[in-house]
């Protein structure tokens, strides 16, 4: 693998990242790969809830959507996964991989001490790493982490669709995209074909919630329709206009996300 398959693994580091609240703590977790710095809000004993950012993004960018969670009595972390954020800044390595996304999300919550979350709010990449952390991996490694409830915004459907986005904003010669998927194929021991929610559909909580643009233009809403076809969501909440990071942002989606992860 070479420059292509690096490029692709390296996040664009934010120009202007989102100031942090006071509304949220700061924690930091010393995990295999490095430190993984994040944030949380809600009652020390409230019922654990995990919010996933998705690329290019960063864990503040949930501080409204937590808030809301956080006035039902839920316990809301979020954190800066690996080559963003803060995270980042505590290890310098530029990249990362849908491995070391994955065998994050489960690690930090083997280290919370959490045996399942009340629920699972994912963004983008974030809510297919996500679902790779529920269910069996190619690649092996720790046991998967559970949830009651899952909530993927505008989700990605798979690493096809990755990098199918990812060509559409970076025009790739034939040879490059090979490279990416060679490399996407050698980090997970996987066919690219098998690196979809399809994939692991099965092992997803019965309470599954899908929000999405229907204009998204980065994630599409009929790829991950497609692959929850076997595991139809049980709720769905449309929101024409909204954009693919806007939505996040949106109060009626922070509301009925909260009631959500609070049911």
């Amino acid at each position: 693998m070479g420059a292509p398959f690096d490029t692709f693994c390296t996040p664009v580091q934010l120009e202007r990242r989102k100031a942090p609240s006071a509304k949220l703590e700061r924690l930091a977790l010393d995990l295999p790969f490095g430190r993984l710095t994040g944030v949380a809000t809600g009652p020390s004993d409230g019922r654990p809830v995990l919010a996933v950012h998705g690329w290019n993004a960063q864990a503040e960018f949930f501080a409204p959507l937590m808030l809301a969670c956080a006035r039902k009595g839920l316990r809301v972390f979020a954190f800066d996964m690996p080559a963003h954020g803060q995270t980042r800044d505590a290890n310098p390595k530029p990249t990362s991989t849908m491995v070391e996304w994955v065998e994050t999300l489960i690690a930090a919550t083997a280290a919370l001490g959490i045996g399942e979350w009340q629920s699972v709010i994912a963004h983008s990449f974030g809510g297919l790493a996500s679902c790779f952390a529920l269910g069996p991996r190619p690649w092996g490694g720790l046991p998967a982490m559970r949830t009651r409830s899952l909530a993927l915004i505008a989700g990605a459907a798979g690493m096809a669709t990755v990098i199918e986005s990812y060509a559409a904003q970076v025009p790739l010669r034939e040879e490059e995209r090979a490279d990416i998927v060679a490399g996407v194929e050698a980090a997970t021991t996987a066919r690219l074909a098998e690196l979809s929610i399809a994939s692991v559909a099965a092992h997803l909580p019965a309470r599954l919630m899908l929000i999405h643009d229907p204009a998204d233009d980065v994630t599409h809403l009929a790829d991950i329709r497609a692959e929850l076809i076997a595991h139809p969501p049980s709720e769905e909440l449309l929101r024409p206009g909204a954009g693919h990071d806007a939505i996040l942002f949106q109060l009626e989606v922070g509301r009925a996300i909260a009631n959500f992860a609070a049911g």
